[in-house]
């Protein structure tokens, strides 16, 4: 079973595929794969920030329950 990428390493790896892509040397295939693979990582990236942000936007009171946190 491959282990998980953090999401720093994900946000890594899409910087080094803009830059290749940026680039422009690499050929129309290799260029719709790596465009492909950023878009995979991208999705992961983003179901990653909302489940947190889901996170984020709860806390634990003092009797263990969560509610949804309210700026006052």
């Amino acid at each position: 079973m491959a282990k998980e990428k953090k999401f720093e390493d994900k946000i890594k790896e899409l910087e080094n595929i803009i830059e290749v892509l940026e680039n422009g040397e690499v050929s129309l295939d290799e260029s719709i794969k790596k465009y492909t693979e950023a878009m995979k990582l991208v999705k992961e990236c983003d179901s990653e920030l909302k489940d947190i942000e889901t996170k984020v936007n709860k806390i634990v009171t003092e009797n263990g329950n969560l509610e949804d946190f309210e700026v006052k």
